[in-house]
């Protein structure tokens, strides 16, 4: 039987994740848009550059 704290934990921890996923979304469609229009050649971070090493993709 769910008590009306876990209820409200559940509940608090959905809306965070909701929030986070929300405040990412304009990034990743940014992202998204770049990767269509073929402007990742330019490798625009060191991270993304150390990440398309890493698992392959690239150059």
């Amino acid at each position: 039987m769910m008590t009306l704290e876990r209820v409200a934990r559940c509940l608090m921890v959905g809306f965070v994740l909701a929030v986070i996923g929300s405040g990412l979304l304009p990034f990743l469609l940014v992202f998204m848009l770049i990767d269509v229009n073929g402007l990742t050649e330019f490798d625009p971070t060191p991270v993304y550059t150390m990440v398309s090493k890493f698992i392959g993709v690239g150059k």
